[in-house]
């Protein structure tokens, strides 16, 4: 049996495997030993969501024989975890509702900078995700290798940082945060580098206070201020950080991560100040969208638009040890001097 990725929230499989279809870590096999008496096949823009009844053998039978054909395609299968972490329904419909989000933003270069796709067609509707026997699905293109998999070069590592930037940069336009980045939350994708797991995402005003209900991801990719906004103060931060630090063995006896700490500590006291000098601060009368990080305008939202590319940031030094080679500075750096950070 092979789960070829889990996480928190969720685990990869196969939709179809040719070689074994008995493999109990596809969907196929899933859904034929489930034997179940409904199906709900998940639309996004076209006219909701489609129901099939097990008594309709012709549609049945139809699904069965989609799956078996679907090529280049894997499935997300949410798993429960608890009230902190999600219910794995409450899990899917945020990740479907982040791809809604995420297909107005990237519209025709969607499948580009993500690797959210249909899993078929059924009667001319783009079918997203299956639900049935209380178990949720989501369809996703068929890619293996997160970055901390990667065998990074100098000019591998140069082409993950642009284009994961040129991807944040869309988002920062749209005033979108996936509010999750990690290296196992980006990914190779054949000849394209890019971000995963959007079930945290969100648009900036829509970001919550509540520590539980921000889904703001883990403690040692994230910048310290983001959960200080939240009520958590920079000594329980620490506390937290290397709790969470045993999550990222790749990282083991690395001297970055110990590095980058230490800056932090350093200028964690002039971040705090710059964000209660921001926090009430509007933004100016005519509005103009941010491309870059360069054009970020300092009012409240400011540190939240910076969350991604910090965690990016940081994502790319660390990879750059740990493959014992170079990162471009002129794309790193910049980002870190936003949270008084310079680095030689």
């Amino acid at each position: 049996m092979v789960i070829l990725n889990q996480g928190y929230k969720g685990r990869v499989i196969d939709v179809y495997n040719k070689n074994n279809i008995y493999d109990e870590n596809t969907l196929y096999y899933e859904l034929i030993t489930s034997n179940p008496k409904e199906i709900k096949l998940i639309t996004i823009n076209e006219g909701g969501n489609i129901k099939i009844k097990r008594s309709d053998e012709k549609k049945y039978k139809k699904i069965l024989e989609l799956l078996k054909t679907t090529e280049q395609t894997l499935v997300k299968k949410f798993i429960y975890i608890n009230y902190f972490v999600g219910s794995k329904k409450h899990n899917f419909n945020n990740e479907l509702a982040g791809y809604k989000n995420l297909i107005k933003i990237f519209k025709d270069k969607i499948s580009v900078h993500t690797t959210i796709k249909e899993g078929f067609k059924f009667n001319g509707k783009k079918i997203y995700g299956i639900i049935f026997n209380d178990d949720y699905y989501i369809f996703l293109e068929k890619c293996y290798q997160n970055l901390e998999d990667v065998k990074f070069t100098p000019a591998l590592l140069n082409k993950c940082s642009k284009e994961i930037m040129e991807t944040l940069d869309i988002l920062n336009k749209n005033n979108y945060i996936h509010n999750d980045l990690k290296p196992n939350n980006m990914i190779l994708c054949r000849d394209r580098f890019k971000i995963i797991d959007w079930e945290s995402s969100n648009y900036v005003k829509n970001q919550s206070k509540s520590f539980v209900n921000t889904k703001n991801g883990n403690m040692v990719f994230n910048h310290p201020l983001k959960f200080y906004n939240l009520g958590i103060p920079y000594f329980m931060y620490e506390y937290i950080y290397d709790i969470d630090m045993v999550n990222y063995k790749f990282l083991n006896n690395m001297k970055a991560p110990i590095k980058i700490k230490e800056l932090v500590d350093e200028s964690i006291d002039k971040v705090i100040e710059k964000y209660e000098l921001l926090k009430n601060k509007r933004g100016s009368k005519v509005k103009k969208p941010s491309t870059s990080i360069d054009e970020i305008e300092e009012n409240k939202h400011y540190f939240l638009k910076l969350y991604d590319y910090w965690a990016f940031a940081l994502t790319i030094i660390y990879l750059a040890e740990v493959n014992k080679t170079h990162y471009n500075k002129r794309i790193i750096h910049p980002i870190l001097k936003k949270f008084f950070i310079s680095m030689k």
